[in-house]
């Protein structure tokens, strides 16, 4: 997955935690593709937990903080992906189709929910910047 402006939702920090995702992404695509499979899954299910826990606290605070109104639609969206991580690191024995999945799972699911989701953030956060003078940064 290649980082790109499109990606980016105007709130630099959120932006910079979305770029990390992609290199844990793209780390996990090379050691696939260098036959580490299960090893790297596992190595990266945990990364990507940590990283993304991290994340969503960060970026709904700050929804919380400012009152979003889509906070609980968005933060749902979070609980469910992290609780797919979560049972997903919970398996020990994953074939060469459950990782490929796996691949394909996360990078549909972190290019849509930032695509769609956190762009609606960072647009709704560009319309009361119009409105108040500023959005709140955060960092």
């Amino acid at each position: 997955m290649e980082w790109d402006a499109a990606y980016a939702i105007g709130q630099s920090a959120v932006d910079g935690d979305h770029q990390r995702l992609f290199q844990l992404f793209n780390q996990f695509n090379a050691a696939i593709a260098a036959g580490e499979t299960r090893e790297s899954a596992n190595r990266f299910l945990r990364e990507l937990a940590d990283y993304s826990a991290y994340h969503f606290r960060r970026e709904e605070g700050l929804m919380h903080a400012i009152g979003y109104p889509d906070y609980a639609k968005h933060k749902k969206m979070h609980d469910t992906f992290a609780d797919f991580v979560r049972r997903q690191s919970d398996s020990e024995e994953r074939d060469l189709e459950e990782v490929q999945f796996l691949q394909s799972y996360v990078e549909m699911w972190l290019c849509g929910h930032i695509l769609v989701m956190d762009k609606w953030f960072g647009e709704w956060l560009d319309g009361r910047a119009g409105k108040s003078g500023a959005a709140e940064p955060i960092s």
